[in-house]
């Protein structure tokens, strides 16, 4: 019991010491994928995390929904298929003045990803400060093909087990 205290105040300790470094590399991390991927592309991704959570119910109601409609392989099979794409239609279906709103709230609380990472809005706002940086590594239709044919195999899956079995995110 004694040595648990002590190693479980020894890890919060560490973190404290090293949380300021662990933000820094965040804002380092974020001026890369900006370099990589865009400042747009890079603050729309910071956008997108200020809707997970609509995500999350969105996925959570499509296993509900495969749930209560029946264990059929093939219906199974048929919702899993296409949860991807209704996931994505799900968040095009967000309104700008929402994110909007999250922002303004996000920036009187703090929003962050979790307790080691800065807060989005001030991560967004360092993105934007500067030039707009274009991609690096950009992004046409024939890469876009070639990634998603990388993926499907992974996307089939996990779209699978979150029909079969729920989301647990």
């Amino acid at each position: 019991m004694v040595v648990g205290v002590f190693v479980h105040g020894v890890l919060m300790l560490l973190d404290q010491l090293t949380l300021r470094a662990a933000q820094r590399a965040e804002y380092l991390a974020d001026r890369e994928a900006a370099r990589a991927g865009s400042t747009e592309a890079a603050t729309g991704l910071m956008d997108r995390l200020l809707i997970a959570d609509s995500a999350v119910t969105a996925l959570r109601r499509e296993a509900n929904q495969a749930a209560l409609r029946g264990h059929g392989a093939a219906l199974r099979a048929e919702r899993a298929e296409h949860l991807w794409d209704r996931l994505a239609a799900h968040m095009e279906s967000v309104p700008g003045h929402e994110y909007e709103r999250l922002l303004r709230a996000g920036a009187r609380r703090g929003h962050s990803v979790d307790s080691t990472h800065p807060p989005t809005h001030l991560r967004r706002a360092c993105l934007l400060t500067g030039p707009p940086l274009p991609a690096a590594v950009p992004a046409d239709a024939d890469r876009e093909r070639r990634i998603a044919g990388e993926l499907a195999a992974a996307r089939a899956e996990v779209a699978r087990g979150i029909v079969r079995d729920g989301y647990q995110g």
